[in-house]
């Protein structure tokens, strides 16, 4: 077999673990389990990128896939990666709305984290800070476009999304409560939308709907 039929082979395979855990952690904002989206990010994101380290011959552990996942959050601008995401993702659930923003939020972050990391072992870890973030902010736009609800629901999904949530059964204790959003905490909601438009995330359409659910729940 040569050798560019094995490169090209091995990335397929990264590609489809990655997007896979992206679908999961997408189905994390659906699943009828408080706080999922909190609890289960970072498990799904770890074993992503430990996934990723294998296919290239890079045996990792949780801690240095955690050590990868922050370098990678805080030279695109996301410190403490996995909680940013999960957190914003939290904070932009309302009824109905999981399949709306935080869902298509979530596979995209995921899907440029992975992206990231798969081109950081493809190239034994020179990767510029630039090319980091160039490769960073061009998956975060692909995905959201290539974004499918479906997937996200699909039972493959949704029983990845339940295992990463199982995987660390104390965070339990720390998930978010149900109780009615404060004036602040809608206010913080808007924000986040804000944000979410600025870096392409949600388009007009779906930043004028979500931002009248946010603005009915007052």
């Amino acid at each position: 077999m040569t050798d560019w039929h094995t490169r090209d082979s091995r990335e397929e395979r990264c590609k489809t673990l990655i997007e896979r855990c992206g679908y999961a952690a997408a189905a994390l904002t659906i699943i009828p389990i408080p706080g999922s989206e909190v609890i289960g990010v970072m498990p799904l994101h770890v074993g992503m990128v430990i996934g990723v380290g294998e296919e290239y011959g890079k045996t990792l552990t949780k801690d240095s896939a955690v050590e990868l996942i922050s370098r990678i959050g805080a030279t695109v601008g996301l410190s403490l990666v996995g909680s940013r995401i999960a957190m914003t993702a939290g904070k932009l659930i309302l009824p109905g709305l999981g399949g709306l923003v935080a869902a298509p939020f979530m596979f995209a972050s995921t899907l440029a984290i992975g992206t990231v990391a798969r081109l950081y072992f493809a190239s034994d870890g020179d990767l510029s800070a630039r090319d980091m973030k160039r490769a960073y902010d061009d998956e975060l736009k692909r995905a959201k476009a290539a974004f499918d609800p479906s997937r996200a629901r699909s039972s493959e999904a949704r029983a990845r999304a339940e295992d990463a949530v199982k995987s660390d059964p104390g965070a339990a204790a720390d998930a978010p409560s149900e109780a009615p959003p404060t004036v602040d905490e809608l206010a913080d909601r808007l924000a986040k939308l804000d944000e979410l438009r600025e870096k392409g995330l949600v388009d007009d359409a779906e930043y004028e709907r979500t931002k009248a659910r946010i603005l009915d729940s007052l």
